[in-house]
């Protein structure tokens, strides 16, 4: 039976990871993708978070004549009912506590370049769209661009329900490592893959030297984060209150996906 693994990558949340794991364990990507997220032949991103449910089961369609077995969308939320509903497809995320994936998106943006300021205040005025407020909310509410005051327990609700429609939902701070339910559910072997970590990238620290960034470049070799204040923090947490809720909802209540892909007559 056809099976295609469908991620939903929260960034900084092992999502690299996972992707690697994919192609070290023989799934096969789409032709042109970044990061495992489906590109046209021209290199641009495929919106399928876009696409309706009519559109999904097309996608679906495409990728088992392709013979793709996995991919990714980590710039959008998609029609997760309507991927609930395919039969074909093993609906999988992880998630990681909202205020160190903050953190670990905060310096690797910064030490990459994506990001100007070494404060959390001014990176935050910058506003990098991977690091919005509730973003757990956003994406898994299907919320992405909403006002954050739009925001509220309706959408909470939206997002743990979404989260019920998947068949596995990792947490790193809960199941360590990605624990084995990844592996055990896809039938993967553990490999050694690259992870994108912010540190011990010599391609990073070269970037750093080449922009003449050599302060920078010395606390990079040093593996010093950046600082952040007590008051940013609480700051973050009051501004990001729904998403602490839903972490902390999804690890009290076990949530963990539906099952083994196997269950739903979906796997080899």
């Amino acid at each position: 039976m056809y099976r295609l693994v469908w991620f939903q990558h929260v960034h900084k949340a092992a999502g690299s990871t996972i992707v690697n794991q994919a192609v070290a364990n023989g799934e096969t990507l789409f032709p042109i993708h970044e990061n495992g997220n489906p590109c046209t032949e021209d290199g641009e991103l495929i919106p399928i978070w876009d696409f309706d449910e009519e559109g999904v089961g097309d996608f679906v369609d495409e990728c088992e004549t392709r013979g793709v077995s996995f991919v990714a969308t980590e710039w959008g939320a998609p029609n997760y009912s309507a991927l609930c509903d395919d039969p074909r497809v093993f609906l999988v995320t992880c998630i990681r506590e909202p205020w160190s994936r903050l953190i670990s998106n905060f310096n690797y943006d910064y030490y990459l370049g994506y990001a100007d300021s070494s404060t959390l205040t001014g990176y935050f005025n910058e506003e990098h769209r991977i690091k919005m407020d509730n973003l757990l909310i956003r994406i898994f509410a299907n919320k992405l661009g909403a006002n954050k005051d739009s925001l509220g327990h309706g959408e909470l609700a939206d997002a743990l329900d979404n989260l019920l429609l998947f068949d596995l939902v990792i947490v790193t701070d809960r199941d360590g490592d990605l624990g084995m339910h990844l592996f055990e559910a896809l039938g993967w072997e553990k490999k050694n893959v690259d992870s994108h970590s912010t540190f011990g990238n010599l391609w990073t620290l070269a970037r750093l030297l080449r922009r003449l960034r050599l302060f920078s470049a010395i606390k990079y070799l040093l593996k010093m984060k950046l600082p952040v204040s007590e008051e940013e923090r609480a700051l973050f947490e009051v501004h990001s209150n729904l998403d602490m809720e839903l972490y902390h909802r999804v690890c009290e209540d076990e949530i963990r996906g539906r099952g083994h892909p196997l269950e739903r007559g979906s796997g080899e």
